[in-house]
């Protein structure tokens, strides 16, 4: 299939022009999740000081993963530096379970800043964040699982930018197909600010990493698709940077229940 770029979509990074929500495939199914329970508090809203935010999740005590193209400053036409940015955990309505500064960034190889978006950057387009701070240990971090394929029931949870104060989370999504560049299309909801955010597969009871949300794809005819970098792309350099091997919930995490853990474990 054919991807389409026009002046309007082209291949825009996460991004669902604010009067349509293209990344909304049909009815919104996201539902608001408890941000203080686990696997939901490990997941942060990245806050850049310009006034705009990303999504991400932490996979160690000090590291978390989110997209590359979410470290550019559009304003100055450079990277952001490090210290700039904040890792908020636990994020809901203002109030938070822990925040921290970032330390240091691990960018892709292969990334380009200010290059136009396309499927072979899209398959780029991850960053390890280091913290300052050991924020896992409050919070918790989910492992690194295995890419998802079409049987997975996938989880995404982000920080989307009509919803950008709640953790909002699309429960029972699905890979939908994979582009030559190797990027994983997907029909899970998610538009601007939900760009790094976790898709999250559940195996043997506990939630896995599975892939990060980097971008929303136009095919033509009204159809949308997600696009994601799987765990395969950055697993190896997040595990040399700190990445544990399983999931833990942390000292503030509170037991996953309500509606989304009956979703889940009701499968």
């Amino acid at each position: 299939m054919r991807v389409i770029l026009t002046s309007l979509l082209a291949l825009l990074p996460s991004l669902a022009l604010a009067a349509n929500l293209n990344g909304i495939k049909g009815a919104d199914d996201r539902v608001e999740v408890a941000a203080n329970q686990y696997p939901w508090s490990a997941v942060g809203r990245l806050n850049n000081g310009q006034g705009g935010h990303c999504s991400g999740i932490l996979v160690g005590p000090r590291l978390a993963v989110t997209a590359a193209h979410c470290l550019w400053n559009k304003k100055t036409r450079r990277p952001m530096p490090a210290a700039s940015l904040r890792f908020v955990a636990g994020y809901d309505r203002g109030q938070y379970l822990a925040f921290t500064t970032v330390e240091s960034t691990v960018i892709a190889p292969g990334w380009q800043f200010d290059t136009p978006y396309s499927p072979l950057l899209a398959s780029r387009d991850w960053a390890l964040l280091i913290l300052a701070e050991p924020l896992g240990d409050k919070v918790g971090w989910v492992g690194l699982g295995a890419a998802p394929n079409p049987a997975d029931w996938l989880v995404t949870v982000g920080y989307g930018q009509d919803k950008a104060h709640i953790p909002a989370a699309h429960l029972g999504c699905h890979v939908a197909g994979r582009l030559e560049s190797g990027v994983l299309t997907h029909d899970c909801d998610a538009v601007h600010g939900d760009s790094g955010a976790p898709v999250l597969v559940w195996k043997n009871g506990a939630p896995t990493l599975a892939a990060i949300h980097v971008a929303t794809f136009g095919f033509g005819g009204g159809k949308f698709l997600g696009g994601a970098v799987a765990v395969d792309a950055f697993g190896l350099e997040a595990r040399r940077q700190g990445a544990a091997g399983d999931g833990k919930a942390g000292t503030l995490s509170q037991k996953l229940d309500g509606p989304a853990a009956e979703r889940i474990t009701g499968r």
